[in-house]
């Protein structure tokens, strides 16, 4: 089963990887932290499809948080276009690729001055279900059919 421990780690490993300056933190801080950073969350969502697979979405929502001295039309252009090359079609979270199925930004915040970019995966998973622990397999069955 894939952990959401798991996505946010490799999700955080992604934007390292490009902003080796930039800080990711994956609570809310209200107060005191340095810009520019990013706020990274995950939002999930699952359905079964089977007693053995699950559906799931998950959305990976960043909030970007620019230099106060810089131009942030400039930066969050920059921003959007560094996680599009970065996400691309997917990313691998250990051994397991997922692909995405959805890239978005908005502007937030009462200036408009937050950049927030949701991007949305699909997967499928097992539910970890066993049907041989524990049980015997039936080997024979026996039907009496009778017409009355």
């Amino acid at each position: 089963m894939l952990k959401q421990k798991a996505i946010l780690a490799a999700v955080i490993s992604l934007i390292e990887t490009k902003y080796a300056a930039v800080n990711a933190y994956t609570d809310e801080i209200t107060k005191s932290f340095k810009q520019p950073c990013f706020f990274v969350k995950l939002i999930k969502r699952r359905g079964t499809e089977t007693k053995n697979i699950t559906s799931n979405s998950i959305s990976v929502v960043l909030t970007y948080f620019a230099d106060g001295f810089t131009n942030k039309q400039l930066a969050f252009l920059d921003c959007e276009d560094v996680i599009d090359e970065l996400f691309g079609n997917g990313f691998f979270v250990g051994e397991r690729y997922l692909h995405i199925k959805n890239i978005a930004s908005e502007r937030i915040g009462e200036n408009q001055d937050i950049l927030q970019i949701t991007v949305d995966i699909d997967y499928l998973d097992t539910t970890g279900y066993d049907g041989d622990a524990g049980y015997n397999m039936m080997q024979k069955v026996n039907m009496n059919i009778t017409n009355e």
